[in-house]
């Protein structure tokens, strides 16, 4: 809504928190009230109804965005989850808990306080005309393009207003202390020194011979761990441009026709390198702030014409660019469109290096400009791009004969549905062979691989391409891909026996023995070392800092929630899969705290806190009002037969 948001600061502190998905509309209780009686709801909330209907839209909206936020790359069922559904459903809990607090405090924000607000707003802000006055008619067309009315918009800014005083003066008891955020970052910056001796699992693992007895104990107490999905082996067959492109031929000639026909397209564009002195204009400057910034370009215009040599000592005292001031006014090399319009035509106007004109006009003031060089265009040979021409004539080739053979390739793979021999040779396609194959997706692209895109996954192991193993109807997995695939065989799911699984049982046994033995002995040194008795056989000293990745997250954990009061200090740290590692913590290096970083650090210590305290009012909200969930999000089934 115009980044309403954005614009509020104090909102987006503490509401974004706990609404986790914070662009739902703000409905109104009233909203909910009309959608529903009591039967199909979500939730009910201090009496106040939350419909299905509603719930499952704003849940679309939420997938919707965030497979726009990741650009399209994650299947919906990925996303869609109950864990998903219960935080959307508990952010719409949250909000009419709001709304119902605001109801029950009486608090308003009367017109002059919702009109300020609005027209905080950029692009509202920016309607007022140039004397002052306010475009009420473009006011009007801008919300029409949003899809609200006048009053809709009005009455859902005046609604998050109302819940930023329900919330904000929560949010503003949290007051971070600067000694505890200074603390904090000291802590985190640290360098902690230690030596390292290692009791490796793996040093173990020949002392370790399990009887034959112990390893079908082993086998029966973990009987799950030698299971076996439901699998199958699988041929399938993917259309795409790409797959289509590698038979397409290309002519040299096709090459080189297209080469002479689009010049501009192999070449580099003119560039200019200038220097600027700028004289700022406000963007909703008034008649005498524009005259008083024209005197003055006019003013440093003729002095720096009369005396070319002063531009840079003149830009750098009178500038008011203060990216290029510094240097100068230089503005380094750039090509025509890379800046705006009326300063680029004066740039690519001069004729040679040392030419000043001004003042231009643009719409961040008055320039005056001097041109420094002048790289000409220049075009690529032939035999430096024709590679990349054949190519993009074989993709665009690729893509017409794609759009040509979908519809055939999908009615070909399912009426052969035994064989895809025939429709790979028709189109030159491969066809691909995967065993293991489970009804959970693989890791990879699913709008590339077949066999991690759900859809595709769930098609192949429904019950009568399992029964019948046949083709599958090809499947749109991605835009401009189609795939179908065929069950050669499947495998339930079973259990391994003791002798399929033997040496599996073995090794896992093995393992967990080792381990055991490595930190028996890792303990026992760590007691006799702090018993001063014996040392055991310390590795060179180590700095280690919080996010090192050359030490085991168990053992820099440990290290970092030591005592560093008194040192040396000893530590045991258990290392799953490793061993155990006994620790001697040396010494301690704090660096002297950044003003500016513990400044940083204060301001997300108060972020947490303002997120706590408020979370802790929804949840007393929660107790005032009563709130009854009504939804029960089901696990997705697995596919299969």
């Amino acid at each position: 809504m115009f980044e309403f948001v954005r614009r509020h600061t104090k909102l987006l502190q503490v509401v974004l928190f706990v609404l986790i998905f914070p662009s739902f509309v703000l409905f109104g209780i009233q909203g909910y009230d009309r959608l529903t009686g009591n039967a199909n709801l979500a939730a009910k909330v201090g009496g106040v109804p939350i419909p299905m209907e509603q719930f499952d839209q704003v849940q679309r909206e939420q997938v919707a965005r965030l497979q726009q936020m990741l650009g399209g790359a994650v299947d919906v069922q990925a996303i869609d989850t109950p864990a998903m559904r219960m935080r959307t459903l508990n952010g719409m809990i949250d909000q009419v808990l709001v709304q119902l607090a605001v109801k029950r405090e009486h608090l308003v924000v009367d017109d002059s306080a919702l009109q300020q607000a609005i027209l905080q707003i950029p692009q509202i802000a920016a309607l007022r005309r140039p004397d002052g006055s306010f475009d009420v008619a473009a006011y009007r067309n801008l919300l029409q393009e949003q899809g609200l009315t006048v009053p809709q918009f009005e009455a859902e800014v005046r609604a998050q207003l109302l819940q930023q005083q329900a919330i904000g003066a929560i949010g503003d008891a949290a007051i971070a202390s600067r000694a505890v955020a200074r603390s904090v970052y000291d802590w985190s910056h640290q360098t902690r020194t230690v030596r390292v001796a290692m009791f490796a699992a793996s040093d173990e693992a020949a002392k370790v011979q399990p009887s034959q007895a112990e390893l079908e104990a082993f086998y029966q107490q973990h009987r799950d761990a030698f299971s076996v999905p439901q699998h199958a082996s699988v041929a399938y067959l993917v259309l795409d441009p790409a797959a289509l492109a590698q038979s397409i031929d290309v002519t040299p000639q096709q090459v080189r026709a297209y080469y002479d026909q689009h010049p501009d397209k192999f070449g580099t564009a003119e560039e200019r390198r200038a220097s600027h002195i700028l004289i700022a204009v406000p963007e909703h400057a008034t008649a005498a702030q524009v005259a008083t910034a024209q005197a003055k370009a006019d003013a440093i215009a003729a002095e720096v014409k009369k005396d070319p040599a002063s531009f840079a000592a003149l830009a750098k005292k009178d500038s008011q660019d203060p990216a290029s001031a510094a240097a100068g006014g230089d503005l380094g090399y750039f090509t025509r469109d890379a800046m705006v319009k009326p300063f680029a035509d004066a740039v690519f106007g001069m004729s040679k290096p040392g030419q000043i004109v001004g003042p231009v006009r643009s719409p961040f003031g008055f320039h005056i400009i001097e041109l420094t060089g002048i790289k000409p265009a220049q075009q690529q040979p032939f035999a430096q791009v024709q590679a990349r021409i054949a190519q993009q004539l074989r993709t665009e080739a690729a893509r017409k004969r794609y759009a040509e053979i979908a519809d055939k390739f999908g009615n070909e793979v399912y009426e052969d549905s035994r064989s895809f021999k025939a429709v790979a040779a028709k189109y030159h396609l491969q066809v691909q062979r995967a065993q293991g194959v489970t009804p959970t997706p693989r890791a990879g692209d699913p709008k590339a691989d077949p066999l991690a895109n759900a859809r595709f996954v769930d098609a192949l192991f429904s019950p009568n391409s399992l029964r019948d193993k046949r083709n599958i109807a090809a499947i749109e997995i991605g835009p401009d891909t189609l795939a179908s695939g065929r069950i050669i065989d499947a495998h339930p799911a079973t259990t391994l026996t003791f002798a399929q699984a033997q040496d599996k049982v073995r090794a896992m046994l093995v393992a967990q023995r080792s381990e055991q033995r490595a930190t028996q002995a890792g303990e026992a040194a760590l007691q006799q070392a702090r018993a001063g008795k014996a040392q055991p056989s310390w590795g060179p000293a180590q700095p280690l800092q919080l996010g090192d990745k050359s030490v085991a997250p168990e053992l820099l954990n440990a290290v970092f929630s030591a005592d560093a009061a008194k040192l040396p200090h000893l530590l045991g740290v258990a290392l799953p899969g490793q061993g155990y590692a006994v620790v001697s913590f040396d010494s301690v290096q704090t660096p002297k705290a950044d003003a500016a970083q513990v400044k940083v650090q204060t301001a997300k210590q108060e972020q947490a806190l303002q997120q706590a305290v408020t979370g802790a009012y929804l949840q007393t909200l929660r107790r005032r009002f009563g709130v009854k969930v009504l939804y029960k999000p089901k696990a997705r089934a697995s596919a299969g037969g």
